[in-house]
């Protein structure tokens, strides 16, 4: 009698327990919520809560379209589900999300209607920035010879202060400065000879220089 009281008792409870994991609420960890309208806005959370990430899996989504101006566009990686703009209602849909990021959208108001979410891992782009070195500072000489009257031409690879001088020998006859990237200046020789005319370019802690010989009869 005792053995059948006993086994009677233990069924009992495993019934009851039975019955307690069947009238258990399901998890709602899988279910989110997404809303647009009635004003002009749109939300996608879960237990009350706004989706910034989520993890790869199946979810569940109940969208309440609550304005006929709206409507909530769901796209991402093997995700496209969409209600109607000119409708309202209240959908579902089962949707599998994978590693990626997914928008969600009012089509007729993108601009401002509009969120996004992350599942999984994100792979992220580095944009890697080239930085092109300032080009070097050049001048290249050229020169005209009128009379008594050299023509000098500097042209240099950016604008840079010009130094002129028409020298015979080591003493410096003639001279003039300017500012710019290509000048040409005119310098007076004191009689006729071989001379040569110099240029200096500074510009940016650079120098660079160039030489001409000329004769003037």
């Amino acid at each position: 009698m005792k053995t059948k009281l006993g086994v009677l008792l233990v069924l009992s409870i495993a019934g009851l327990a039975a019955a307690v994991s069947v009238a258990r609420p399901a998890s709602t960890d899988g279910a989110l919520q997404g809303t647009v309208g009635p004003g002009y806005s749109i939300n996608l959370t879960q237990n009350g809560v706004k989706v910034t990430h989520l993890d790869p899996g199946t979810y569940t989504i109940t969208v309440n379209d609550q304005a006929d101006i709206h409507n909530f566009d769901l796209f991402g990686p093997g995700v496209k589900e969409s209600t109607g703009v000119d409708t309202t209602g209240t959908v579902t849909w089962t949707v599998t999300f994978s590693n990626g990021t997914y928008n969600y959208v009012c089509d007729a108001h993108p601009a401002s209607i509009k969120g996004s979410f992350t599942v999984g891992t994100v792979q992220t782009t580095t944009t890697t920035t080239t930085t092109t070195p300032p080009a070097a500072l050049k001048v290249t000489a050229k020169t005209k010879v009128t009379a008594r009257t050299v023509a000098v031409t500097a042209t240099a690879t950016k604008v840079a202060s010009l130094d002129f001088g028409l020298w015979k020998g080591t003493k410096r006859v003639a001279h003039a400065t300017a500012k710019a990237k290509v000048k040409t200046v005119k310098l007076k020789a004191p009689s006729a000879g071989r001379y040569v005319a110099k240029i200096t370019a500074k510009a940016g802690g650079k120098i660079a220089k160039a030489s001409k010989i000329v004769t003037v009869k």
